[in-house]
């Protein structure tokens, strides 16, 4: 059974609403499959920063973030017991304390589930900035 698979994009901060049409700005972004939005965020310690959360769950993520879009990336035919274990394995590879604002961060993580997934990344608006930053 084919599953969708979604990327969610969150604004971070107000300046978006200047820098959008300059095709610029700061997101945050998870993936949602199975009704299950999952991401990474950085901690200093040296375990998973993956977590999960309801999709569009505002509350999960706090103050700073303002829901953006919804894009269907595609379909998957992983079930949900191929995908738990996938999750474990990113987990190891995904610690809170590999987090990098530019290098390595949700939008990162979710490009590389997505592509996993359903062989499709986060939009090319999201990770904009971070490659004119890494310059």
């Amino acid at each position: 059974m084919r599953t969708p698979v979604y990327a969610h994009i969150y604004d971070l901060f107000w300046t978006n609403n200047y820098t959008y049409n300059l095709g610029v700005g700061f997101y945050h972004s998870g993936v949602e499959v199975y009704g299950k939005e999952i991401g990474f965020g950085g901690h200093p310690f040296a375990f998973s920063g993956l977590f999960e959360k309801p999709p569009k769950d505002m509350d999960e993520l706090g103050p700073n973030f303002r829901f953006k879009e919804t894009v269907l990336l595609g379909y998957t035919d992983f079930t949900e017991s191929d995908i738990d274990e996938m999750m474990r394995g990113l987990s190891q590879e995904w610690y809170g304390n590999s987090y990098h604002l530019v290098t390595r961060n949700c939008n990162h993580f979710s490009s590389e589930l997505a592509k996993l997934l359903c062989g499709q990344e986060v939009p090319a608006y999201v990770l904009r900035l971070l490659l004119l930053l890494k310059f």
